[in-house]
């Protein structure tokens, strides 16, 4: 067995126990180092808990999604069909009407290549000039997207809500509703807290 330093956490080993590797941490003495490392950990864990994909807005700007939205509390309305995003636009209208700054999000991973650029095109002319910047469009991750999001319905929107971390707070799927839109909206206070 390696020597351990008195002030490194250091992963000591492993056997396996069940048919599962079990590592072994040593944390060193002192508690505020244990606790930094800890909130390290657990960062590093909250930041993977969400896929980062690469995305365009209809602007045409690229980023990387939901990375680009760090740092503040955002609302995000994804769509997974043309049926949803259809009702993303309603969502997106209603969110802009009380001053609510919102990202919709289309992912046409599932549509054929040389439609994109026309279903991309529809979408610009369909949306307003002053929230094309926040109008993403990615092309990758729509099954992990699905997964992490819950997604039940193809014909509905998710809206979202993230933390400043870029962490899922808060999810509905389904049209829009005034009881939904209360519930995002106390959501939304809260965390201005």
């Amino acid at each position: 067995m390696a020597q351990i330093a008195q002030n490194h956490a250091t992963f000591h080993g492993g056997k396996h126990i069940g048919g599962e590797l079990r590592l072994h941490l040593y944390m060193p003495r002192y508690p505020q180092l244990n606790i930094a490392l800890l909130l390290l950990a657990f960062t590093i864990y909250a930041a993977q808990s969400l896929p980062v994909t690469p995305a365009e807005t209809l602007s045409g700007k690229k980023l990387e999604f939901p990375t680009a939205l760090a740092g503040k509390t955002a609302v995000c309305v994804f769509g997974f069909s043309k049926e949803a995003g259809d009702h993303t636009k309603v969502w997106m209208t209603r969110l802009a009407q009380d001053g609510i700054d919102a990202w919709s999000v289309a992912n046409l991973e599932k549509a054929p290549a040389m439609v994109r650029g026309m279903i991309r095109g529809s979408m610009r002319k369909g949306t307003p000039a002053s929230r094309l910047d926040h109008s993403l469009i990615m092309t990758k991750d729509e099954k992990v997207w699905r997964q992490v999001l819950g997604v039940k319905q193809d014909n509905f929107p998710v809206v979202v809500l993230l933390d400043s971390s870029v962490k899922v707070i808060w999810t509905y799927e389904d049209v829009f509703g005034d009881e939904a839109f209360q519930q995002l909206k106390s959501e939304l206070a809260a965390t201005a807290r």
